[in-house]
């Protein structure tokens, strides 16, 4: 089966159909799809007043040369090492009804928001192309949620005709969820009256439950029950510097007192051992008498 998409009076593109592809290539086309194994960057466009998504050619080669999808090949499947494998695999996508290649056109809102797309006559894939999905992947999750959407609406219309065990037990189930509700945003409330009042008490503010608000587990959130309130990186860091620079000053400062008092004691040695003082005594005065 084809489908054929029809641009302007002289230009026509065949479409195949990709449920009757080999299963390698559906593989493929999930593994592209998974953007956090594959990489592959999806922008929003529209193509026939359908909202769709496109890649660039460019991001869909660097998803098949990651090393996750060595694990979709086959074993009698050669791996994709180079850049040619992995542009002859996403051509072949292309043949058997996967992609689209398309031109972008104008936002159809403001900036940032989806293009208009129009099919490109060269399907042929290009590092700087830009490629639509035609295929839409499993839509089992899609039928599951919608199922269970349509018995959660259903289950809600129909509850006073619940048997009466059954609506006790939502109506005590209710009330305990808006129990511990409530318990946490009380909890929530005093930890910061109780804050406002010791920061302007004490030098730093106080705590209770300190982790009630961390990426942590739930038993974790109640550990400790209160701690100090601990001061901004920045701070901590200016004052570490402030410290160093007073210590680096200070060190200086001694090291050049400390200089100046050898080379005092130095010089006023040398002079002394250059010019020894005349002696004076009552020897010398008996040697000129003699001499006259």
């Amino acid at each position: 089966n084809k489908m054929s998409h029809s641009h302007g009076p002289q230009q026509t593109i065949r479409i195949a159909d990709a449920k009757v592809a080999p299963p390698f290539y559906k593989a493929t086309a999930e593994f592209l799809r998974d953007t956090k194994k594959s990489g592959l960057k999806m922008r929003q466009g529209v193509f026939n007043g359908k909202r769709v998504e496109y890649f660039k050619g460019k991001s869909g080669v660097n998803g098949l040369l990651k090393e996750g999808f060595a694990k979709v090949l086959p074993k009698d499947r050669e791996q994709v090492t180079t850049r040619e494998d992995a542009i002859k695999v996403m051509n072949d996508l292309g043949k058997h009804g996967f992609i689209l290649r398309v031109n972008r056109g104008d936002n159809i809102g403001g900036k940032g928001s989806a293009r208009v797309l129009q099919p490109n006559p060269q399907q042929e894939l290009k590092d700087d192309g830009y490629y639509m999905w035609i295929y839409e992947g499993s839509q089992l999750k899609l039928y599951l949620y919608a199922a269970l959407l349509v018995v959660t609406v259903l289950a809600a219309v129909l509850f006073p005709l619940w048997p009466e065990s059954l609506r006790l037990g939502v109506w005590y189930l209710s009330v305990g969820v808006l129990g511990l509700l409530g318990v946490f945003f009380g909890i929530a409330i005093v930890r910061l009256i109780l804050y406002i009042i010791t920061i302007v008490i004490l030098p730093r503010g106080i705590w209770i439950f300190p982790n009630l608000f961390e990426d942590v587990g739930i038993i974790d959130s109640f550990i400790p029950f209160w701690a100090w309130d601990e001061p901004s990186a920045k701070k901590s860091g200016s004052s570490s510097s402030t410290n160093e620079k007073t210590t680096s000053e200070t060190s200086s400062s001694s090291a050049t007192t400390t200089a100046a008092t050898t080379t005092t004691k130095t010089t006023t040695v040398s002079a002394s051992e250059a010019e020894p003082a005349p002696v004076i005594g009552d020897e010398t005065v008996t040697d000129t008498t003699t001499s006259n």
